[in-house]
């Protein structure tokens, strides 16, 4: 009994580095452009999750935004996601496209990432001056922009990283280029935020997040992160949160 609670607590140590190894990942601070609004949240379902998200300024009006989920959890999730964040940190320059980055980290994960795994992940450039988003999907939940009035979904293809070794990855991996106007504002995000269930085995589902954004795009990014949180947890009351949950908001204020 006494070498399994040495052990058990041996595991929770171990656990314990590597939840902060992982916060460690996450950005503490985000790029600073002005009349862009800028928040992110990570809530893991697990001790340890499988999201991960990441803002990259690369010059004085652009930035790249990426948002990611690895198929497991635990302990390898969080492995082959820091892996993906130093190679997203590596590729991504003002010389590259999000198609031509995600097409280069597929080659190098597909060779490493265990049978039956693989990541899924949006990336987009938000390039302020010429007020456009560079939108990428590999396999990923879609991206929401909200206007005043009414959301909107952009979906464009792509399979998951790690499924294939190069060919139907490259050729199904589709890059769209979307307009941000004043007033927009972007919503990544991974699955954990639509399959969120509450104790009548109800989704929070697409409808739900979508009216949630359009009624509040009046607040601010932080005051609508704050309500969002909330949100979920009334929805989901005593129920167990069941897989991580993770977004990013970005609004547009320049006139």
């Amino acid at each position: 009994m006494y070498d399994s609670e040495v052990e058990k607590q041996k595991m929770e140590r171990d656990l314990e580095n590597a939840r902060l190894i992982q916060e460690s990942l996450l950005p503490k601070t985000f790029p600073f452009i002005p009349g862009i609004e800028i928040c992110g949240a990570m809530l893991p379902a697990m001790h340890i999750g499988g999201d991960y998200y990441d803002l990259i300024q690369i010059s004085p009006s652009k930035f790249y935004v990426v948002i990611g989920d690895v198929s497991g959890k635990g302990l390898s999730a969080s492995f082959y996601m820091s892996k993906l964040q130093t190679m997203i940190r590596l590729n991504c320059t003002d010389d590259k496209s999000p198609r031509e980055i995600l097409i280069e980290i597929n080659k190098r994960i597909f060779a490493e990432i265990e049978k039956n795994w693989f990541i899924t992940v949006s990336l987009a450039l938000v390039d302020v001056e010429n007020k456009t988003i560079r939108l990428c999907r590999a396999g990923h939940v879609p991206l929401l922009k909200i206007t005043s009035d009414k959301a909107e979904i952009f979906q464009p293809a792509g399979v998951g990283i790690g499924l294939d070794r190069g060919d139907v990855f490259k050729s199904s991996l589709e890059e769209r280029i979307i307009p941000f106007q004043n007033g927009d504002l972007l919503f990544f995000f991974s699955d954990g935020v639509t399959e969120l269930m509450n104790k009548d085995d109800e989704l929070y589902g697409f409808e739900r997040i979508k009216q949630f954004l359009v009624s509040n795009i009046q607040k601010t990014c932080k005051e609508i992160t704050k309500d969002l949180l909330a949100d979920f947890e009334n929805f989901r009351g005593s129920t167990h949160q069941y897989d991580d949950i993770t977004f990013v908001i970005i609004k547009n204020k320049i006139a």
